[in-house]
């Protein structure tokens, strides 16, 4: 099965080890391994929000499935759950990227702040939930230069979410 947002296959054998390791156990009754994986997922402190489907849920939170895979299969303890939630070092480095100390960034990224609130635009945390919370351009600077400054190219996202998206990914989260 082929995930349509990061476009690489959703490995049902990822969820059930993920789920398994979490809850104890992978299947349940008439539960599907989606509903699972949610559960799992609320364990570990990502709720599910109302409104949105146990599969939609999960192809949202694929990278913390993959974090598992990365750091659980050598080390049998939580700690890949703090590993996702921590304060993420950033790979740019913000002494060497000019952009991200610019006053003409710093202006657009609070305008942005202003406009769309401090909440994630793709799974709803926000800093009283204990959320890092991002400014990402929807159309990636590396690719779109011209776009940096413009407004109508930025929404807000938590980190985990901002993460998961990459530079490689153009979903725009904001709402239509």
């Amino acid at each position: 099965m082929i995930n349509p947002r990061y476009k690489v296959p959703i490995k049902k054998s990822k969820l059930h080890s993920y789920v398994k390791s979490r809850l104890g156990h992978s299947s349940g009754p008439g539960v599907s391994i989606y509903e699972m994986t949610c559960l799992a997922l609320a364990k570990d402190g990502f709720p599910m929000p109302p409104g949105v489907s146990s599969k939609g849920w999960v192809t949202r939170n694929l990278h913390i499935v993959h974090a598992f895979h990365a750091k659980i299969v050598r080390d049998n303890s939580d700690e890949w759950v703090k590993a996702v939630n921590t304060k993420p070092q950033s790979k740019v480095d913000p002494k060497a990227d000019a952009f991200l100390n610019s006053f003409e960034w710093r202006k657009v990224r609070m305008l942005a702040i202003k406009q769309y609130g401090n909440r994630c635009m793709c799974c709803g945390a926000g800093p009283s939930d204990g959320a890092t919370i991002n400014v990402d351009h929807i159309k990636p600077r590396k690719f779109y230069p011209h776009l940096a400054l413009d407004i109508e190219n930025l929404q807000i996202l938590c980190h985990p979410c901002n993460h998961g998206k990459g530079n490689w990914d153009t979903t725009d989260w904001r709402p239509s």
